[in-house]
């Protein structure tokens, strides 16, 4: 083990110089990304909620299925809009170098393909069946 041989006077006064990513922290929370078409407007947060939306009687009438549609498709863009405010907002906190390996982490991610689901187990055939003599049924427990 390595052993710190600064006092804790040289720590504290170490950590009074660190400036703090509040600031940084509360303007994430604060990014929105907005999308509107087809009378329906919307926006998400950095980590694509849905936060607003409004529709109106020309969205209403493309139907339930259309307007679903719509409404993820907008949702989408709405979150692209949201990184992209997010990346400008860390490259102008942290750095071009952070950034950039945030977005290349980004881009890995959204190249890897899903993981398959694992296959389900049959639900095992109960019969009742004797056994030395013994009944052996099926009870729920």
């Amino acid at each position: 083990m390595i052993e710190d041989e600064r006092t804790i006077d040289e720590l504290i006064e170490i950590a009074e110089t660190i400036t703090p990513h509040t600031e940084l922290s509360a303007g994430l929370d604060a990014i929105r990304g907005s999308a509107r078409d087809s009378g329906i407007a919307l926006e998400v947060d950095l980590q694509g909620m849905l936060v607003g939306l409004e529709i109106d009687d020309q969205a209403l009438a493309l139907g339930p299925e259309r307007l679903a549609a719509e409404i993820t498709r907008l949702t989408g863009e709405a979150g692209m809009d949201s990184l992209q405010q997010g990346v400008v907002a860390i490259q102008a906190g942290c750095g071009a170098d952070v950034a950039a390996a945030m977005v290349e982490y980004l881009n890995s991610v959204e190249e890897e393909p899903d993981e398959p689901e694992p296959a389900a187990r049959p639900e095992p055939e109960w019969e009742d069946s004797e056994v030395s003599g013994t009944t052996m049924e099926r009870r729920d427990w």
